[in-house]
């Protein structure tokens, strides 16, 4: 399905943008313009690259690879998510148990935090957002928390404890802000996704009940848009789940990816084997669908939502439509 329309609300799918250049990706952040920020974590390929995603189909073009720029600040480094503030970009490290920061450029500024469990310590840190002072939220992940901090690192707060209460929390992931400071979080192995006022006091959560095309399995990334619709990378149910602001089910997109994006066209087109192979299987159906979600973003000015596809190393697009009409016939 290429449009999904329910609820007054419609999710067009618009392209995929994918191929080799994004092996490992996990994350997106967004920059200034139509910049992009895909977080990539491999064994061959850490680091983050810059492209641009404009608004006609393939006119995606990469910038830069910070590894590239900073030689061998990606070596021994598991980056799991980033955001962007002020021209800088922050990237937590769960493997050094830290925060990179670069400018966007790609030049290696400076890092925050440490091992540990104590205030502005971080075991496994993997989401990161801002709040509206421009301040850090970090999802520490197994100290099952999250932080906020200065972008210099100062520490200021902290809420969450092990456990699966409401306000509790099991391995924390993803993580976004509202414009009224509301901040979500994916509750990854509690398998919803909690709500929080702008102190860290829980309001609500949602994900967890109702029928199985509504219920996480989980959850690794969440984000909103601005009329309050919150969508949430729903991992293990290779899905993205879409809810209103009072937790009530949308919609959900299983992928809608009917054709390579231009970079796989280019190394299918080069490689006469792969072109073959690809010819010789019964269907290239399962290729249209979502296999382990890890993270959304919302461009809201594009209004457009980007979710990270990241076993097949790509990016589907869906553009939030305000004036769809369903199509009428005689027949």
């Amino acid at each position: 399905m290429l449009t999904t329309s329910n609820r007054g609300r419609t999710l067009d799918y618009s392209r995929v943008i994918g191929g080799r250049v994004f092996r490992g990706i996990v994350d997106v952040a967004l920059g200034e313009n139509d910049d992009v920020y895909a977080v990539l974590r491999d064994a061959y390929s850490s680091g983050i690259v810059k492209l641009t995603i404009g608004k006609e189909f393939d006119d995606e073009e990469v910038i830069l690879s910070f590894a590239n720029v900073a030689e061998g600040v990606f070596d021994q480094s598991w980056p799991a998510c980033a955001v962007v503030r002020n021209r800088e970009v922050f990237v937590t490290d769960e493997l050094r148990d830290c925060i990179l920061v670069f400018n966007t450029d790609g030049q290696y500024i400076r890092r925050i935090g440490e091992s540990g469990e104590n205030e502005g310590q971080f075991d496994r840190p993997s989401g990161i957002s801002l709040d509206n002072e421009g301040n850090l939220l970090i999802a520490d992940t197994l100290n099952h928390r999250v932080q906020q901090i200065t972008s210099t690192g100062e520490f200021i707060s902290a809420f969450g404890s092990h456990g699966a209460l409401p306000g509790q929390l099991h391995s924390p992931w993803g993580i976004t802000t509202g414009a009224d400071g509301a901040i979500f979080v994916a509750d990854h192995l509690n398998n919803r996704i909690q709500k929080f006022d702008e102190s860290g006091n829980f309001v609500l959560e949602l994900g967890n009940s109702g029928t199985d095309s509504e219920r996480l399995d989980h959850p690794s990334g969440v984000a909103i848009d601005p009329e309050g619709d919150i969508y949430v990378a729903d991992w293990v149910n290779n899905r993205i789940q879409i809810y209103d602001l009072g937790g009530t089910h949308i919609a959900g997109l299983g992928g809608a990816a009917f054709e390579l994006s231009k970079w796989q066209q280019q190394y299918v087109r080069g490689n006469p084997d792969v072109h073959k192979a690809r010819r010789r299987v019964a269907t290239l159906e399962p290729e249209k669908w979502f296999a382990l979600p890890t993270s959304v973003a919302f461009d809201s000015k594009n209004s457009r939502l980007l979710a990270v596809d990241s076993q097949r190393w790509r990016i589907q697009v869906y553009d939030k439509l305000s004036d769809y009409s369903a199509p009428q016939f005689n027949i």
